[in-house]
């Protein structure tokens, strides 16, 4: 059964890229030779690619573009007219996503091909089955305990099952695999991130930014960089806000999602564009005292918190 130049496969990261890899098979085996480009649609270039999609190759007769992350596409619209021109024979195109919503304009052209591949996203009781089949699958043979502990430390997240189990396999060779061996080679997914504490921060809320504060495990010189880069953005949006310039426009201006230009219009929103230049102007001179030895970067990571919270 021949390939269709054009497929979209959404669902569950593991499931799609097994779903990708069933297919870029069957490409090698119509074109040995093909070429492969892959692409993460939130840094895309659309007049690029589709100048890309349109053109020859100096190296092969075959060319296969993946591209990864389609739900974070912020031209949705502009994407989906590019899936509508034709591709010269030997091109390919696979898009992969998390689950799209049924107005998605990538998705409805692609259905209008038939070429949509749907996979579930397990949930529920269909989680540990799933995960269990990938266990099997792997060639290692985990007792009940050790295979709930290692599903725990992934997050529930079955392409993080996967890779852990490839690094499992390669440690530890045929030795039995225990709870405590799991949970010193295996990254923990569940880790709490600087990100929730960056947007308490900004939305000036003191005891919710320590409460996540407590649970990080970052270097404080660190993140007091990050706050200034997330302030940064504060005050660049607070400005444009200022200015009563559109969300998409702010998104553009800035190069961000829309998704993060939603957050941190929120966050803006709660404050002066002066208290949060007022801050960020701190945040700097910290960050010098720092670099400088004259502060250590606990000190100063505290009193930014202080003065980015502080009430206007």
């Amino acid at each position: 059964m021949s390939e269709p130049q054009l497929r979209l496969i959404t669902g569950d990261a593991y499931l799609c890229d097994q779903a990708l890899a069933a297919r870029e098979a069957a490409l090698l085996a119509i074109d040995p030779g093909i070429e492969r480009h892959g692409l993460f649609a939130d840094e895309l270039d659309l007049s690029s690619l589709d100048i890309e999609l349109r053109s020859c190759s100096l190296f092969a007769l075959g060319r296969h573009f993946v591209i990864r992350k389609v739900e974070k596409n912020r031209s949705a619209k502009a994407l989906a007219a590019i899936l509508e021109k034709p591709f010269p024979e030997g091109t390919y195109l696979t898009l992969l996503a998390g689950p799209l919503k049924a107005t998605n304009a990538v998705l409805k052209a692609a259905r209008a091909k038939d070429v949509v591949i749907a996979l579930p996203t397990p949930k529920g009781t269909s989680l540990p089955r799933t995960a269990q089949g990938i266990m099997e699958e792997s060639g290692l043979a985990l007792p009940n305990p050790v295979a709930r502990t290692l599903l725990a430390e992934c997050g529930n997240d079955l392409l993080s099952l996967h890779n852990e189990l490839a690094k499992l396999r390669s440690v530890t060779g045929s030795d039995p695999i225990s709870e405590a061996t799991v949970r010193e080679l295996c990254f923990n997914h569940t880790e709490a991130t600087v990100y929730p504490f960056y947007d308490r921060l900004g939305e000036g809320q003191l005891p919710a930014a320590l409460g996540e504060l407590d649970g990080l495990r970052e270097d404080s010189g660190r993140i007091v960089g990050g706050i200034i880069r997330h302030y940064t953005r504060l005050v660049m949006v607070r400005l444009l806000l200022d200015q009563r310039r559109p969300q998409s426009e702010i998104a553009s201006k800035i190069g961000m999602q829309d998704w993060l230009c939603r957050r941190l219009i929120g966050q803006a929103k709660r404050r002066s564009f002066e208290v949060l230049v007022k801050a960020l102007r701190l945040g700097v001179k910290l960050d010098q005292r720092i670099k400088q030895g004259r502060i250590a970067p606990d000190d100063a990571l505290m009193q930014l918190i202080l003065a980015a919270t502080a009430p206007d």
